[in-house]
């Protein structure tokens, strides 16, 4: 019996979970592809889900088990109006125009709601009709549950998206809810055979487990071994029967440490989740790896066996916690995988202490729905700090340092510290907070010294972070003095350069910074540099970075002026302004348009770069801000001569702006003759053969450049880079293959298909 359910429950969070990255990949490459929109897109997730467990929660409480069985049945089928899932481009982009975050949550809950919440209600509810068959202890399905969810995180990129189009993918969800459909109607005729209400015992503790003297469960041996009798129907029993039937009342207390202990690692999760991405590894997908690791944490949590016992998963937090404060205040990036792997650890033991620390407190399975709601609130309230809340009250990643401090504060849940000593907490918070302020002196002392960074951060940091490791067995007195220290850190602005000026908006952090140097200001944005400036006023409009006259741009865009004299004037189109180095290039009489998805970037580039009011007079330069692809779908066709896409999202580049749609939009934007110029300079994904691919699908030419050895003793600031360029003939790129014998002619690579808005292969052509 107990298989049926359990294989239910492991088909619904499958369902659940294929919903998610499949919306999303219809979602975010409109939107950009920043980090704020998956953000969004999970709290609108959790939401939902919260929706789902509150039905559950008052449906499984309230009435019989037959009514509810026919109200689920309704809500399933009523999912079948709204599939298969689909998203309209022109609704998301009129719905996001005035506020993109309220858009785009109205989107996802037109798009995929209704389906999604009638998932989420399965595993509450069917957890509590499996408990109504006479199961003291159901919580061990929530394993099931949860193993679902991972296959369906780690197998859609795997298995469904590489070869499956969109559409195709939607199709099968759709035939795939229809088979969840039937598992759902015979759990509940399974359900409907139950003739007499169960005995109601307690539910019994994990064996070697002591349960605290404050948990709901222990309320005495009167309720421990309360037996109840068949009264009848739930309307003709007496208060005292459905009081008891209900099992024993959770206090307030521990109602909130339920919310806590949930909130505290939903915030980890999305804090590490961004930090990696942006500051660490812009590797697409990686989003998927937090997750996986989040979830498998709640299949160790509540298994009935426990391998490790709690004091261990404890003690290596503590540990963990020390590490990554070490790797972050000392702003080590390098071995990537290393570092990447180090936070993950920490996301993962985390959350099974914290998971772990709830499942010794789970109630009597009659407030089983009751539970799961306060959970799923709790990872509501950690989604919606992170995504709602920090980015308004914060300008920096500030929220990943507090939600470390606040696991390694739920160490107590789990150490069963003593919480009625009121003189020892207010010690160990005084003393935490008081090497919190040391450390921000000592900062303040190395700024002011100008020492040097690799000898400042063993004083300034390391020696505190050591300090606060030697207080881990006092959780309080750590959590304060780890998460301070770290807060310091991130507000300090880093020892690899000299941070000007900060803002955070939807699209993310964008930092203004001198190099160490301080011979450049950088516009950075996590790891990735989107450009640089001398500060010399000599040298102030050369172009620097990826945009140098000797590489690859150079050989399109120069020489830098003043041109020939028989240079004609150009019109050139920018997807992606940067900091505005490629106006260095103008030339009198040019006319230039950048288009720029974010205002703040705008902003930045003109109050602290001076690339774009540096071009000779007469000639025109404007800026479009949107969406490019939008804004050259609706302009004029053949008004550009060249046409260059520099448009990056951390080290990414937007997936829409890759495709075979958008090509023929970007061809209907260039004059005859005209050249597309694509920056592809990446980590960890090859488009070089993409673009090959995309070429020849337009009946187009291409050429590449890969610029990977840059001298910088003799040409200081220079990245390297890689270049593609797309003509519709011969005789267009001629003349850039003579300029320099790096350039390359392309051809389409026989495995490689051509991306669509509908399919896209982002794994296949990733490397490290």
């Amino acid at each position: 019996m107990s298989s049926r359910f359990a294989v239910t429950l492991f088909v619904s969070a499958t369902l659940l979970f294929a919903c998610q990255p499949m919306i999303a990949r219809m979602i975010v490459p409109l939107l950009g592809g920043a980090p704020a929109v998956w953000i969004l897109c999970s709290l609108c997730f959790q939401a939902l889900v919260l929706g789902g467990y509150f039905y559950a929660h008052v449906v499984g409480s309230r009435l019989p088990v037959r009514t509810q069985v026919m109200l689920q049945l309704a809500l399933v089928a009523s999912a079948f109006f709204v599939l298969p899932i689909a998203v309209d481009e022109q609704l998301v982009q009129s719905l996001t125009a005035k506020s993109r975050s309220l858009g785009l949550l109205v989107v996802l809950l037109r798009s995929v709601g209704l389906p999604f919440f009638v998932l989420s209600t399965t595993s509450p509810l069917l957890q509590r009709w499996y408990a109504e068959l006479g199961e003291t202890d159901p919580y061990h399905l929530y394993a099931a549950s949860n193993a679902g969810s991972m296959v369906a995180l780690l197998g859609y990129p795997f298995l469904v998206e590489p070869f499956l189009a969109l559409k195709e993918q939607s199709r099968l969800l759709h035939v795939a809810f229809a088979g969840y459909t039937i598992m759902v109607v015979v759990c509940a005729m399974t359900a409907l055979r139950k003739k007499h209400p169960p005995r109601i015992d307690a539910t019994p503790a994990p064996a070697g487990v002591t349960m605290s003297e404050d948990v709901a469960l222990d309320v005495g041996p009167a309720s421990r071994a309360l037996l109840i009798e068949d009264d009848g129907p739930a309307s003709r029993r007496s208060p005292e029967s459905e009081r008891a039937a209900r099992g024993p009342q959770p206090v307030w207390r521990e109602r909130l440490v339920w919310l806590a202990l949930a909130f505290a690692p939903s915030s980890l999760l999305l804090g590490a989740t961004e930090f990696v991405t942006t500051d660490l590894a812009s590797v697409p997908l990686l989003w998927v790896v937090p997750l996986a690791l989040y979830l498998a944490s709640f299949i160790v949590a509540f298994a009935k066996k426990q391998v490790v016992t709690p004091a261990i998963s404890s003690r290596v937090l503590a540990v963990l916690v020390a590490l990554v404060a070490l790797t972050k205040v000392s702003e080590v990036h390098g071995p990537a995988w290393v570092i990447v792997g180090l936070h993950l650890a920490l996301l993962f033991v985390a959350s099974v202490v914290c998971h772990r620390a709830l499942a010794l407190r789970r109630p009597h399975h009659t407030r089983l729905t009751e539970f799961y709601l306060l959970l799923s609130l709790g990872g509501v309230l950690g989604g919606a700090f992170n995504g709602l809340v920090a980015p308004i009250v914060f300008d920096d990643l500030l929220e990943y340092p507090i939600a470390i401090a606040l696991v390694a504060l739920a160490r107590m849940a789990i150490d069963k510290i003593p919480t009625d000593d009121a003189a020892k907490r207010k010690r160990d918070v005084a003393l935490g907070l008081g090497l919190a302020v040391a450390t921000f002196g000592l900062v303040k002392l190395g700024a002011s010294t100008n020492a040097k960074p690799s000898l400042a951060v063993l004083w300034m940091y390391v020696l505190p972070v050591m300090i606060a490791f030697a207080w881990s067995k006092r959780p309080i007195r750590y959590a304060v003095a780890v998460g301070g220290i770290l807060l310091v850190s991130t507000m300090h602005g880093g020892l690899t350069g000299n941070t000007i000026h900060k803002e955070r908006g939807f699209f993310g952090v964008l930092k203004v910074r001198h190099d160490p140097s301080q011979s450049f200001v950088q516009l950075v944005s996590g790891s990735a540099v989107h450009g640089a400036q001398h500060i010399d006023p000599a040298l102030k409009r050369t172009p620097l970075t990826y945009y140098y006259p000797t590489g690859p741009v150079g050989d399109v865009l120069g020489p830098l002026p003043p041109a020939p004299p028989a240079a004609p004037p150009r019109r050139v189109g920018v997807i992606g302004l940067g900091v505005g180095s490629l106006a260095a290039y103008a030339r009198p009489g040019d006319t230039w348009t950048f288009f720029e998805l974010n205002p703040r970037v705008v902003n930045l580039a003109q109050k602290y770069f001076s690339y774009l009011s540096d071009v000779p007079n007469g000639t025109p330069l404007a800026i479009e801000e949107g969406d490019a692809r939008l804004r050259l779908r609706e302009g004029e066709g053949g008004r550009f001569d060249v046409l260059v896409l520099d448009a990056f999202s951390s080290d990414a580049i937007p997936l829409h702006l890759m495709t075979r749609e958008a090509i023929a939009i970007y061809r209907r934007a260039l004059r005859p003759g005209g050249v597309l110029l694509a920056h592809i300079s990446n980590r960890h994904v090859l488009l070089e053969p993409v673009l090959a691919t995309l070429a020849d699908d337009a009946h187009m030419l291409a050429i590449g450049r890969d610029e990977v050895d840059v001298d910088r003793e003799h040409e200081s600031e220079k990245s390297s880079s890689h270049w593609v360029c797309l003509g519709e003939s011969a005789a267009v790129l001629d003349p850039i293959l003579a300029k320099n014998p790096q350039w390359r002619r392309l051809t389409r690579p026989a495995n490689q298909k051509v991306w669509t808005d509908d399919f896209a292969n982002v794994l296949g052509a990733m490397h490290f």
